[in-house]
Parts: structure tokens; C-alpha cells; sequence
């Protein structure tokens, strides 16, 4: 299969007819642990701008037509199968037709703009074509790390996932998304089963959790929603759009997971942030309130039981799983989180006790 990379990424567009010229911009995205994914700007491409000058003799000589063009802008993905972390973490790579199916689907249900649009597909060489976000988003994820809470992003992702969740809960989906192969690869063994030989006392409610997940599929979830995954118009004034990417993990499971992996990052960015923890627990509250006011009973029904294991679960997932979050390097917040997780896997309860266990946590870091 042909490997795509920055050096070979012009040529094999021009082989297939989808740039005008060589002279393109290329970027590379995030995304580089699991996916190559190289952002490619072709000027020159898309439909021509403006009035056509030339006269019809013009025309019929061939003369060239002057105007501007509008552009073409794409985002290409292949995913890796080994993916780039310390630990030997292997994915099948036809979960970018996860990503595929799922964005086509989507895009009947889910709010003009939000998210990608497919363009093309090398089923060959597992390369997925998709529409970029717009130029002027940003990055969430970039954002939190800086110390930057907005509120509207997270009531809007919110409102954006009970949307989803409650569109898919009745409808028939592809086998690929019932199939629970792809799910226990991408986080069932690295996010709880992984972590288990670090934490024997809590093994047994790991693997509960993975089993509760697997066990009460309720309609399709994103799978990663996290604030990386979202984009967020720069100009918070004139514009509150949001741009969802990374559909690689969706599976028909259980709606808690998403909205829990929401929060948990949150979190993370609180103990990061530490002492300076309590805007980012607000973003987390807030998160949970307006998924619980957006989304249905059957949505929420898993909460009361499963909350605090699961967000216990996620947050031993980011700090002992196979994908630690790259940014929590000091040892004493890393033992925090560890801590808190440990607590809520034994205590369990519902979401709200849940939330109120890690503020005592974050407290004791000042």
C-alpha cells in the first residue's frame, strides 16, 4: 500500500488529477499518534471568480481565461497501524471507513458546517479526502492549555453531542458500527485493561466498565470528543461555530462515554493548570449541565450507576493507559490525578458526586 508523506504528497495529487499545478502549500495537522493527516491549499484550484472578460473569438482561439480562481483546500487522512506512542499499540487501519460512513451519515442529521464533508476516498490506499475547517478556527485544545476559558465552546459542544446522540439513538447504522473490534483496540485495551496491572485494586472495576460499554450500545458516539477534536471560531464576538473533526472511533455505544470524555479533559487541563483549577471544573459543570438539559432520559439513564467509575476510569486512562496525555508531565499532578481516579473507581456514584470528588482532589493542590 502506498505510504502517504509530506515528500510524496504533490505528486500522488497531480497523479490523480486533483490539484492544478505543483504549486501548492502543504501543512501537516495534528493527529500524527494514529493518522498521517497533510492539509493541502492548491490557489490555483476550485471554480474560476468573477466575469469572464474574453470575447467569443478569444474563446474560440483558446486565449487563456485570466480570472482568479476560488481555491481548493483538502485535508487528507491515512490512518497507521502502529500507532506512535511508547507502548506497542496496534489499531486496524479500515477504521477510516469509520470515519467515512460515519461523516456521510452525519451530515443529514448534524448542523450545516460542523463537521467535514467527504471529498474523495482511495480505497486502495485507505486515503480519505475531507473538507478542512474554516480558516479562521482554532483550535480548542491549543487554547486551554494557553489559559483560556471560554464557556460558549463548551455549551455549544454539549448541545452539539446530545444533538448527535439523540438523532442516531433510533436509526439503523452500518455493521461497521456495531462492531465492537475497532472500539476495544482504540479504547477498551488501552484506556482499561492496559492500566490494570499498574492498579490491581481496581482491575475488577476497569473491567466492569469495559464490559458496561461494549454491553449497552444506545446509538453512535464520536468516541474521542475531546477539546483537540474541536475547533472554535477565533472570533468569539461576531461568530460561536463550532467544527468537530476525528470520526475515527465512532461506534454505536453508549452516549456517556462521549460527553465524560469531554469533562475528563477539562479536568486534566485543571489538575495542569493547578493551582489555577477552578475555571476549568466550571467548564466541566458546565459541560455535564448542558448535555443534561440538551439530551433525553434515555441519554442520561447510565449516569446515576456508571458516572463517577467511568470518569475515574478516563482519567487513569490519561495518566497510566497507552496514550498519556503529553502535556501533565510533573510527577506530583500526575500522582493527584492517579489518586482521584483510584477514588472514583472505588466509590463509584453518580456524575454530580463524581464532580464534587475531584474538586476535593484539585483543592489539595492549592
Amino acid at each position: 500500500m502506498f505510504e502517504l508523506s509530506q515528500s510524496n504528497v504533490v505528486d500522488y495529487l497531480l497523479d490523480r488529477g486533483e490539484i492544478s499545478s505543483a504549486d501548492v502549500l502543504i501543512q501537516q495537522l495534528g493527529g500524527g499518534v494514529s493518522s498521517v493527516v497533510i492539509k493541502v491549499m492548491d490557489a490555483n484550484g476550485g471554480e474560476p471568480v468573477g466575469t469572464d472578460m474574453r470575447t467569443p473569438g478569444q474563446i474560440k482561439r483558446g486565449v487563456p481565461d485570466t480570472r482568479m480562481r476560488a481555491g481548493k483546500c483538502m485535508v487528507l487522512k491515512q490512518p497507521k497501524e502502529h500507532f506512535a506512542v511508547a507502548t506497542t499499540w496496534r489499531v486496524d487501519t479500515d477504521r477510516i471507513w469509520l470515519e467515512r460512513d460515519a461523516l456521510g451519515m452525519l451530515s443529514t442529521v448534524m448542523p450545516a458546517g460542523t463537521l467535514p464533508a467527504v471529498m474523495w476516498a482511495d480505497t486502495a490506499n485507505q486515503i480519505l479526502a475531507i473538507s478542512p475547517a474554516p480558516p479562521e478556527y482554532v483550535n480548542f485544545k491549543t487554547l486551554l492549555l494557553a489559559g483560556k476559558t471560554f464557556r460558549w465552546p463548551i455549551t455549544a459542544a454539549a448541545r452539539w453531542l446530545a444533538q448527535l446522540h439523540m438523532a442516531t439513538a433510533g436509526m439503523a447504522t452500518p455493521e461497521l458500527f456495531n462492531n465492537q473490534r475497532l472500539f476495544q483496540q482504540q479504547r477498551i485495551v488501552p484506556y482499561l485493561k492496559y492500566p490494570q496491572a499498574a492498579h490491581p485494586v481496581v482491575a475488577d472495576r476497569l473491567e466492569l466498565l469495559g464490559e458496561f460499554l461494549l454491553s449497552q450500545p444506545v446509538c453512535l458516539i464520536h468516541g474521542d470528543f475531546s477539546p483537540k477534536n474541536i475547533l472554535i471560531a477565533s472570533d468569539a464576538v461576531t461568530e460561536r461555530g463550532i467544527f468537530v473533526v476525528d470520526f475515527e472511533v465512532v461506534f454505536r455505544g453508549q452516549p456517556l462515554f462521549d460527553i465524560t470524555t469531554l469533562m475528563n479533559h477539562l479536568l486534566l487541563k485543571g489538575f495542569y493548570h493547578a493551582p489555577q483549577w477552578r475555571p476549568f471544573m466550571l467548564l466541566a459543570d458546565e459541560a455535564w449541565h448542558a448535555y443534561q438539559q440538551a439530551a433525553t432520559p434515555r441519554l442520561l439513564a447510565a449516569a446515576g450507576q456508571w458516572g463517577g467509575i467511568l470518569l475515574g476510569g478516563l482519567l487513569l486512562a490519561r495518566v497510566d493507559g497507552q496514550s498519556p496525555v503529553e502535556y501533565l508531565t510533573d510527577e506530583l499532578k500526575r500522582q493527584a490525578v492517579r489518586d482521584c481516579a483510584v477514588a472514583l473507581l472505588k466509590s463509584g456514584g453518580s456524575m454530580d458526586d463524581a464532580l464534587d470528588a475531584v474538586g476535593e482532589h484539585l483543592g489539595q493542590l492549592g
